[in-house]
């Protein structure tokens, strides 16, 4: 953890400034290093905090964490409204309405459920975890922006979904077939309104190849071309994917031979999706009109299937 993110996010819930940190520090004629923050830290809460303050600080403080770590979140969208509350109302209800969802569910008898909820920014951030004398249960983390029938989870395997989804006021959820590290970006795929232009894609820019002039000449191969277009589909700042999976299914070439469908999967990985299909583009490799580029307006899935009859 850097000392930055310690100084906004940890030192606040124990009621320390970084002042007072940083003069421990010093004192203790130690390095101005995150270790020596966390030295200094624990020496503090070991003398002035009890153990019931640690453990009501401790989950709280490990879900504003999570907010800015890099995780995998997966979209799924909420449906059959059956609560609509205000945002201060929701939040401090929705760990008593978790409780109760998992005891109606019988989940886990011998486990007791920990939930921990936090409004950071736009978002409200939910962590629910299974507990008992002998062992712990796998965390669950929800964000969602209030008042949008949608959420953003850690795992879409988790037994503790669908008691957070009641907790939020909905009865049923669906995967979007969305994932990503960067919460904005996800929502701005999700729903065009969390962008700063939400209709610049109205209507499709109108796509011809024709010589076009460059800096060396005239460009008569259409890259140029298509460099721009791939531009103007994936607007002036696209959101950020870090994974794109296609699957096909094809007719084989010969049926006289093998009478079966080709099955192909392939992943693409890369820091950011939208500059190497631009990049792509402006190299000839694949058309700026391909479904790839669909994938942040029309599509909204980073998961594409190309049917036998596409091209």
């Amino acid at each position: 953890m850097s000392l930055e993110l310690c100084c906004a996010t940890v030192l606040p819930e124990f009621g320390l400034q970084w002042r007072e940190v940083s003069r421990a520090v010093r004192n203790a004629r130690l390095p101005m290093a995150p270790a020596s923050v966390a030295r200094v830290l624990c020496r503090h809460i070991g003398n002035s905090l009890t153990g019931d303050e640690i453990a009501e600080i401790v989950p709280r403080l490990r879900l504003k964490l999570i907010a800015t770590q890099r995780r995998t979140w997966h979209v799924v969208q909420l449906s059959e409204q059956i609560i609509d509350e205000p945002v201060n109302v929701l939040t401090r209800r929705i760990p008593t309405r978790v409780i109760q969802a998992l005891q109606e569910a019988k989940s886990r008898r011998f486990m007791t459920p920990e939930v921990q909820t936090h409004k950071l920014g736009d978002l409200i951030y939910i962590s629910i975890q299974m507990m008992s004398d002998t062992r712990n249960g796998s965390i669950l983390y929800v964000a969602t922006p209030p008042g949008e029938p949608v959420a953003l989870v850690s795992s879409l395997h988790s037994s503790l979904l669908r008691a957070c989804i009641q907790a939020l006021g909905y009865k049923k959820y669906e995967d979007a077939s969305l994932n990503g590290h960067d919460k904005s970006s996800l929502l701005r795929i999700y729903n065009t309104n969390h962008n700063e232009h939400p209709n610049f894609l109205d209507s499709l820019p109108e796509y011809n190849i024709m010589p076009i002039t460059v800096r060396n000449g005239i460009d008569y191969t259409g890259r140029k071309m298509d460099e721009e277009y791939a531009s103007q589909i994936l607007g002036p700042d696209p959101p950020q994917l870090s994974r794109l999976t296609v699957t096909a299914e094809k007719e084989f070439f010969a049926p006289e031979r093998l009478n079966k469908k080709m099955k192909l999967t392939i992943q693409l990985k890369s820091e950011d999706i939208a500059k190497t299909l631009q990049y792509w583009a402006a190299k000839g490799a694949i058309l700026p009109t391909s479904d790839l580029f669909q994938i942040f307006n029309k599509i909204k899935s980073n998961k594409i299937h190309i049917e036998d009859a596409d091209e």
